[in-house]
């Protein structure tokens, strides 16, 4: 029996464990594994929890045993999956990088859907993978939830990417879609809070940055790794302050990013109506890979939610039991 540690059991760790519990009788392999523990900074922690734990939770209930330190929880933990759905630190990963960095360094196979260690500080976390029978380390779920992205290229052995575009924020997209319908900037920010889509500080998304952290793991992923393709070495520009129609000469104004070997940028960028990114609207992401042998490949579908990035782990999951098995 595989057994997994949940670290962090907020909307994704709980989206995980409902979609987890709904497939595992579906889904060939996960009948032999198991959510063996969960820990969370302000929630507790229990062992074996009940298929009920999501309820409780949300009836305002804490789990049973209260201040358990996450780190000495890795290390005591006799699961061989950890599960690390913590918040995003934009400035230096923390505390998900050190929480994934000692499970990888324990053997533990590691799926996060954190967006900071996995852009900023990849190259540290990749190193401990690559002894001979290490650890995975899997993050389907930092772009573009459980759509196909970056995975895509697993199905397409010996390709070369040579360029890379996305709408990569669902909440920026929803805005400018709302603003090419005639709305104000701010008027359309109202609307994507109401309706849970944008946070009440926005500026990540607004402002372009959660945009760059998934450029920057597409860069990663690419092999792209210098400075220009960092935080402090791209353009990176977001769509507060643009007027009311967003778009001029019958085009669409979509918050880009772009990506090649020689740069990256995230920034509003008018698309005329026959690019297929043009019309991806609402909260939808989309992914562009020019290839060498297939030409430009497309996917389109949501880039977040908690049903939609459960997915993203669930995938990360069953590409770990499969990889292991073939070994």
């Amino acid at each position: 029996m595989r057994k997994i540690l949940i670290v962090g059991f907020g909307t994704v760790g709980q989206g995980f464990f409902e979609l987890f519990s709904e497939k595992r009788s579906l889904v060939q392999g996960l009948e032999l594994v198991e959510v063996s523990e969960i820990v969370d900074m302000k929630l507790g922690y229990t062992r074996n929890p009940p298929s009920d734990i999501v309820d409780i939770v949300k009836g305002g209930k804490m789990l049973p045993e209260k201040g358990r330190d996450v780190l000495d929880t890795i290390r005591d933990s006799d699961a061989d999956i950890v599960c690390e759905f913590t918040w995003v630190n934009m400035k230096d990963g923390e505390p998900a990088f050190s929480h994934i960095k000692e499970a990888l360094r324990l053997g533990k196979h590691v799926i996060t859907t954190n967006k900071g260690p996995i852009a900023l500080r990849f190259n540290e976390l990749e190193n401990l993978t690559k002894k001979k029978d290490g650890p995975s380390l899997k993050f389907k779920g930092t772009v573009m939830a459980g759509t196909p992205s970056y995975n895509l290229l697993d199905l397409l052995p010996g390709i070369k990417v040579s360029n890379i575009r996305g709408i990569l924020n669902g909440t920026s997209n929803f805005i400018l879609t709302e603003m090419g319908r005639g709305r104000s900037f701010d008027e359309s920010l109202k609307v994507a809070q109401s309706l849970g889509y944008a946070e009440a500080d926005p500026v990540m998304d607004v402002d372009g940055f959660d945009a760059a952290l998934k450029g920057m793991i597409l860069s990663n992923v690419i092999g792209w790794r210098d400075e220009k393709h960092s935080l402090a070495g791209m353009e990176i520009r977001g769509i507060r302050g643009l007027q009311k129609d967003a778009k001029s000469g019958g085009g669409k104004t979509k918050l880009i990013v772009s990506i090649n070997k020689d740069s990256m940028s995230v920034k509003p960028t008018e698309l005329m109506d026959d690019d297929l990114l043009s019309n991806v609207d609402g909260v939808l992401n989309a992914l562009e890979l020019e290839t060498d042998t297939l030409g430009k490949i497309i996917s389109v579908g949501p880039g977040a939610g908690r049903r939609q990035t459960g997915q993203a782990a669930l995938t990360d999951l069953v590409d770990i039991l499969r990889s292991r098995k073939k070994e």
